[in-house]
């Protein structure tokens, strides 16, 4: 397994949209958005996960507002693969491929 991840940068006016797309959307800043692919006993879904300027998560009790957060990236990173969880930091306007690392106990190695 690779601890590669892809990354994608956007463009100076891509970033400034983004950012006013997603203050609409979550009704405040944001720092960090985190869009996932999952599967339901219904189907596929997007799930997003909005970390405020403060740091913590902002709850998204609106559904829909999962969807419109997936696709409102989706739009500005086509090229990303999208079936893997992808991170989007707001300050840099950097899209990475999210990575969750295997500790070390559970790779073998000495402990």
């Amino acid at each position: 397994m690779s601890s590669q991840t892809s990354e994608y940068q956007a463009t100076d006016d891509t970033r400034t949209a983004l950012d006013q797309q997603l203050y609409t959307l979550f009704g405040r800043a944001v720092r960090e958005v985190r869009i996932t692919r999952v599967s339901w006993p219904d189907g596929k879904r997007w799930v997003a996960m909005a970390i405020g300027t403060h740091g913590g998560e902002i709850p998204l009790h609106d559904g829909g507002l999962h969807h419109q957060a997936a696709m409102v990236l989706r739009d500005a990173f086509p090229h990303a693969n999208w079936s893997r969880a992808q991170d989007y930091d707001v300050a840099t306007g950097t899209l990475r491929e999210h990575l969750v690392r295997v500790p070390a106990s559970l790779r073998g190695d000495d402990r």
